[in-house]
């Protein structure tokens, strides 16, 4: 998908439905090698899901945690939001004095979405992870009869004929009030981990924008990608086989388990990141102070001396330690180094 942001034009960023509209036409005569690129893959984590729009945040934040790749579409009804025209001129025959008959085919397609403008604010908060592979949005298509005239390409043509209802295609899951119904039964792993990730409390990113949660993932990948695995593992462990009740209680012993072993990596991070600030700082000031004593005592005497206004916003020595006790490491730390990430933006939300 990189090249559609690529050469989405500056103007439609600012208009939601152009965003979708133009997604719409770049993706029309790649689509069905798309569909076909995911009917042939081998990949068990590959997953198509068909959802209502509002739900599209919340199962993009959800499913990217245990799948390689998601194809989210929807479930075809709404209105048709026309996109265009589309013509092809096949050669019907020809004769050995070079004559020919040929036609021109002219069609109008559209695509079938509930939520226009939604669709487009969802294509720019998931820009990241649609550069990265991780989702892809599969529009539901639609279009007219062909308008056809034998002859030459230059006699009159008949216009196409009004836009048709759309056929579903291509999905594993149906998803319907937060939980997902396996349409498919092709994908046996995909449905063990797919079904529960959307039922398991996960809060470190239930209070997280889509944008946040899309930046976040594409900045620390090599850890989400360790996160993922995880946990794919863990919801492995469910047994298909339990009753309703003994399922629920099964998820929520992996999800209290989880949250602890968050709780603790996360803790044992956050105060290792706060001993290297301070160790940093430290040497900062250690060796600054050095340099001013034995180059210029009486900046040194300046610099500490004005150290409280210093902090409270002015430039000097101390903003310069601060920055540094700030410059947190951006290398991946495990694989819960991406849930603390997410986690402190979480928070940062909660706080605005």
């Amino acid at each position: 998908m990189n090249d559609f942001y690529r050469t989405l034009p500056a103007g439609a960023r600012t208009s939601a439905p152009d965003v979708a509209r133009e997604y719409g036409r770049a993706l029309y005569r790649r689509y069905d090698s798309f569909l076909r690129g995911k009917s042939v893959s081998t990949r068990p984590y590959y997953v198509g899901l068909s959802s209502r729009m509002p739900d599209f945040t919340h199962l993009t934040k959800r499913v990217a945690l245990v799948a390689d790749t998601m194809l989210l579409s929807e479930h075809g009804s709404g209105p048709v939001h026309a996109l265009g025209e589309d013509v092809d001129m096949p050669l019907l025959s020809a004769d050995p004095n070079g004559a020919s008959d040929s036609a021109l085919l002219r069609w109008r397609y559209g695509i079938v979405t509930e939520d226009l403008a939604g669709l487009g604010r969802w294509l720019l908060d998931a820009e990241p992870l649609l550069r990265s592979g991780l989702v892809w949005y599969g529009p539901a298509y639609t279009q007219g009869s062909s308008g056809m005239q034998m002859g030459t390409v230059r006699e009159s043509l008949l216009e196409s004929g009004p836009l048709p209802s759309f056929q579903d295609r291509s999905i594993d899951f149906v998803v319907e009030h937060g939980r997902a119904v396996d349409v498919s039964r092709t994908k046996p792993l995909a449905s063990r981990v797919v079904r529960p990730v959307l039922e398991i409390d996960l809060p470190f990113i239930d209070g997280l924008s889509l944008h946040d949660f899309a930046q976040a993932t594409s900045e620390e990948f090599d850890s989400y990608t360790h996160y993922r695995d995880f946990m794919r593992a863990r919801l492995l462990e469910l047994d298909d086989a339990l009753e309703a009740v003994d399922s629920q209680v099964a998820l929520e012993r992996i999800a209290l388990s989880i949250r602890d072993e968050m709780h603790a990596a996360v803790a044992e991070m956050s105060s290792a990141t706060r001993t290297r600030a301070f160790t940093r700082s430290g040497a900062v000031l250690g060796t600054t102070s050095a340099v001013l004593a034995a180059v210029r005592p009486d900046a040194l005497q300046g610099a500490l001396s004005f150290s409280a206004t210093l902090a409270a916003g002015a430039t000097g020595l101390w903003p310069t330690i601060q920055a540094f006790a700030d410059n947190k490491p951006r290398h991946a730390q495990g694989k819960w180094h991406y849930v603390w990430v997410l986690q402190k933006r979480t928070a940062r939300r909660r706080r605005a």
